[in-house]
């Protein structure tokens, strides 16, 4: 399905599912994902690596990823590889938020984006996401947009996703007309791709999961409790 009103679709190839507490497959055979032909933006495309993307809320964006918790320069890192539209990335997405309190100072706790190739409304809801950050709420958007998950992941069309998620943004109190011209921005596609990208080179092969120092900490899932993340946490950075 081509989105050309709302997002390029990542050339990637299908990946299976797995069972019970993750979204899918072996990522780490998947090929590079190739540019997808352009298609119109209304803002200009900036580099994604720059260093702050976003200050306006708790978050901020590093090349770490986007930060749930305040940035502690110099401590270990966990970043959290989510798809949007993985129900278990949504399940955990609470759970890893309260991490984020109970490790703040310790470690930093961020999130990338890991769109998977299986789920084809991903892409537009990271964008949607990212779109969102530029206004100072990631994470605004991207609990509403996992609590309604059921609302926009059959979707078919890219007018329909533009108008769920333009919706949204409205119900979150953010530009309209500024979060419509985002979503569609080069940088911000370039940022989801390079992600993805990353979490590949780390080993990640579904959603959610969770990296310490380039290495997916292992037994750490959507069911796993608040108290056991930070544990295992902890110890693959050696604290």
């Amino acid at each position: 399905m081509k989105l050309s009103a709302c997002a390029r679709s990542l050339a990637l190839p299908v990946i299976a599912l797995l069972a019970l507490n993750a979204c899918g497959g072996a990522a780490d055979n998947a090929n590079s994902p190739v540019t997808p032909s352009a298609t119109v933006s209304s803002a200009p495309a900036s580099s994604s690596n720059q260093e702050f993307l976003s200050e306006t809320e708790t978050g901020v964006r590093t090349q770490d990823g986007y930060h749930l918790n305040k940035v502690t320069e110099g401590a270990p890192t966990v970043t959290l590889f989510t798809d949007l539209e993985c129900p278990y990335c949504a399940k955990a997405d609470p759970t890893y938020a309260q991490v984020a309190g109970e490790l703040e100072g310790t470690m930093n706790v961020t999130v990338k984006h890991f769109p998977l190739p299986m789920h084809d409304n991903a892409v537009p809801a990271a964008q949607a996401v990212q779109a969102a950050e530029l206004q100072g709420a990631h994470q605004k958007m991207a609990d509403h947009i996992y609590k309604h998950q059921s609302e926009w992941k059959e979707l078919t069309t890219s007018e329909s996703l533009v108008e769920a998620f333009t919706g949204y943004a409205e119900e979150l109190g953010l530009d309209q007309e500024q979060f419509g011209a985002d979503l569609n921005r080069d940088d911000q596609f370039d940022l989801i791709q390079s992600e993805y990208e990353e979490g590949k080179t780390a080993g990640v092969t579904g959603t959610p999961q969770f990296v310490v120092d380039g290495q997916v900490v292992a037994g750490v899932e959507s069911s796993t409790s608040v108290e056991a993340m930070v544990v295992a946490f902890k110890k693959a950075a050696n604290l």
